[in-house]
């Protein structure tokens, strides 16, 4: 558990800290904020579970933290402390989502008994081993054997249930992190060596995490059936897709799509089967059909341009000649076309 400590003096700043050093099960993190500015920005940089905050405070009261943490994050539980004078105060923050309080001055065991309420209450499903390595078992089956319907349903089951055990993003992320490292390892002991193409999902934002996750998974099936070569007619049809769309401004994500592979290994298997990137792939062929249609007389070269996709003339004129080597009239004028 992370734990955020939010007054305005350091005394009473350091004495929480210390009766929540003193509990029988330790804390991941326990940090200070002088007031609610200071506080809003330690949140934003890593939220905490747990907040502990005064009322009365300089810059930003308790009372406005309160709301800001409701309204932007309000998985964190947050604990009120205040003195008799301040309670119709405790009480507004209450509206806020602000469950307990306490009463100043506050004494360890006030701390610890608030702490085994909170943790208690906080408990939601348990993750537990066996049934963590089932699921585990489960996906790294379905990667394998590339049962991709099988591997979707088991990975939204794992999804929900990690979910089940946890509604704080930074928690639900780490044992994402964990999972997909845990199902990498299991892989790699099947003989998978798994070549990352881009950053694992530590670097997700944290509303994004389980759809991260699921395109992390993904991309193991994808170099799975790339090194398995199952990708051959796939790239077929996106090549002519490709081509059939040629006046199209279609992107990559748009292909990737329609070929049911994430765009990461649909960039990474296309080069390889082409030798060339999607980008110049989709110039090249342009290319191809403008000299088509520049040895027909009857077509003039600004039609050519957008026949093949290219509003801007000078646009086409500067590629062709890029990949031709001479410009489009110099190209009908080898041929004896004028």
């Amino acid at each position: 558990m992370h734990i955020l400590i939010v007054d305005d003096e350091r005394i009473i700043r350091n004495g929480l800290k210390n009766m929540l050093l003193s509990y029988h099960t330790p804390f991941a993190s326990i940090r200070l904020a002088e007031n609610g500015e200071q506080a809003m920005e330690l949140i934003r940089q890593d939220p905490p579970n747990l907040v502990i905050t005064d009322i009365r405070m300089p810059k930003m009261d308790g009372l406005e933290l309160c709301k800001r943490i409701h309204k932007s994050y309000n998985f964190i539980t947050v604990v009120v402390l205040s003195g008799f004078a301040e309670f119709e105060y405790a009480k507004q923050c209450m509206t806020y989502g602000v469950k307990e309080y306490l009463l100043k001055p506050v004494v360890k065991a006030d701390i610890h008994e608030l702490l085994d309420k909170l943790l208690e209450a906080n408990k939601k499903g348990v993750l537990t081993p066996t049934q963590s390595e089932k699921y585990l078992d489960e996906m790294t089956e379905h990667i394998w054997q590339l049962r991709l319907q099988e591997l979707d349903g088991v990975l939204e089951q794992w999804l929900c249930y990690c979910r089940g055990c946890t509604d704080h993003p930074s928690q639900l992320k780490e044992l994402l992190e964990d999972s997909f490292q845990a199902v990498l390892d299991r892989l790699k002991a099947k003989g998978h060596g798994y070549t990352e193409p881009a950053p694992y999902i530590q670097e997700s934002p944290l509303n994004d995490v389980d759809g991260r996750f699921r395109e992390k998974i993904r991309e193991l099936t994808d170099e799975l059936a790339m090194r398995r070569g199952g990708f051959k007619d796939l790239m077929a049809e996106a090549k002519s897709y490709i081509e059939q769309n040629i006046a199209k401004e279609i992107t990559l994500e748009e292909v990737a799509n329609l070929v049911g592979l994430t765009p990461n290994y649909f960039s990474l298997y296309f080069k390889k089967t082409t030798g060339t990137t999607f980008i110049n792939y989709r110039m090249k062929k342009r290319i191809e059909l403008a000299e088509q249609l520049l040895a027909l007389p009857h077509y003039r070269i600004v039609d050519v341009a957008h026949e093949i996709g290219y509003e801007d003339y000078s646009h086409f004129a500067k590629t062709f000649r890029k990949i031709k080597g001479l410009t489009p009239t110099e190209f009908r004028s080898r041929l004896g076309i004028k």
